[in-house]
C-alpha cells in the first residue's frame, strides 16, 4: 500500500488468466521463506523495495486445471518507482474500488482479508 492505495498489475494476455489484474507476487523458491519470497517478487515484478511484509492470510485455491497455495502479505513501506516486469500495465487502486477490477477468482479471498484488515 502507498498513500492508502493498493498496487495491482495486469497479467499478460498469453498467461494463465491473461488480461486479469492481480496483486504482485509469484512462486516461492525452494528453501525460501514465504515473506522473503514476497519481498523478492515485489522487487522483481515492480522494482519496489521493502524491508518487511506483514502476513495477511494463507489459503489454497483450486482452479479446474491446477491447485495453488497462496501466502498473501501486506507491504506498507515500499520505496521506489514502479517499473513492472515486461512493461505490463499497473495501477494504484483505492481499496473501495477493487471490486470493480477484473481479477482471478483466487484473489477474492485476498480482497476479503484486505477489507477485514483495513477495517
Amino acid at each position: 500500500m502507498r498513500e492508502g492505495l493498493i498496487l495491482v498489475a495486469r497479467r499478460a494476455d498469453d498467461q494463465h488468466l491473461g488480461g486479469a489484474w492481480e496483486f504482485p507476487g509469484g512462486k516461492i523458491e525452494e528453501g525460501e521463506e514465504p515473506a522473503d519470497a514476497a519481498l523478492r517478487e515485489l522487487r522483481e515484478e515492480t522494482g519496489l523495495a521493502s524491508a518487511s511484509a506483514m502476513p495477511l492470510l494463507v489459503f489454497v485455491h483450486d482452479y479446474p486445471d491446477r491447485r495453488l497455495r497462496f501466502h498473501a502479505f501486506v507491504v506498507t513501506d515500499a520505496a521506489g518507482e514502479v517499473k513492472t516486469d515486461g512493461g505490463r500495465a499497473f495501477a494504484w487502486v483505492a481499496p473501495s474500488s477493487l471490486d470493480e477490477v477484473v481479477m482471478p477468482e483466487a484473489n477474492r479471498a485476498i480482497l476479503k482479508a484486505l477489507r477485514w484488515r483495513l477495517g
